[in-house]
């Protein structure tokens, strides 16, 4: 995968004292997305799909939610607002990388902020994604955010601790 701009890439693994608010997280990072970040996407699809094999048996719902939203970026969606698109790049460009808030290779909670990331992103858009669902005859049941729960636009603040503190 290319190198993504560094601004981008100290913002995926900065954690704060105060910890994350996970929602303006994505939000902010979706922002920084540069040019060169959104031109090396179609080349990390490799390695995001070699992460998908391994998350495969663990956490199967991830796995839907990730190919989803490799299946909406792939299909080219400029017609759609910019923060949808970039929240989507944003959410399979953290899944890909190996800076994490929480390191991938902690037991049982190394996807933990992947999985947060990218429900955050379904929820957030989740009128369009629905859409598209209809559109290509994909169950949105399947791939419904779950793990956090949102009422209409409004999500908590979600903090993480640093689990290896």
């Amino acid at each position: 995968m290319k190198k993504q701009n560094s601004k981008l890439a100290s913002y995926m693994c900065h954690f704060p004292e105060e910890g994350v608010d996970l929602d303006r997280f994505v939000e902010r990072g979706a922002l920084l997305l540069g040019p060169e970040d959104l031109h090396a996407l179609p080349a990390g699809i490799a390695a995001l799909r070699e992460k998908i094999c391994l998350l495969r048996a663990n956490h199967p719902k991830l796995v839907q939610q990730l190919e989803f939203l490799e299946k909406f970026i792939d299909s080219n969606p400029s017609h759609l607002p910019d923060n949808v698109c970039n929240e989507t790049a944003f959410a399979l460009l953290y899944a890909m990388s190996d800076m994490d808030l929480i390191p991938d290779n902690i037991p049982d909670d190394g996807y933990s902020d992947d999985a947060a990331v990218i429900e955050i992103v379904l929820s957030r858009n989740e009128e369009i994604f629905k859409s598209y669902c209809r559109l290509q005859g994909i169950d949105w049941a399947d791939l419904r955010p779950g793990l956090l729960k949102r009422q209409q636009t409004s999500i908590p603040d979600l903090k993480l601790e640093r689990p290896w503190n």
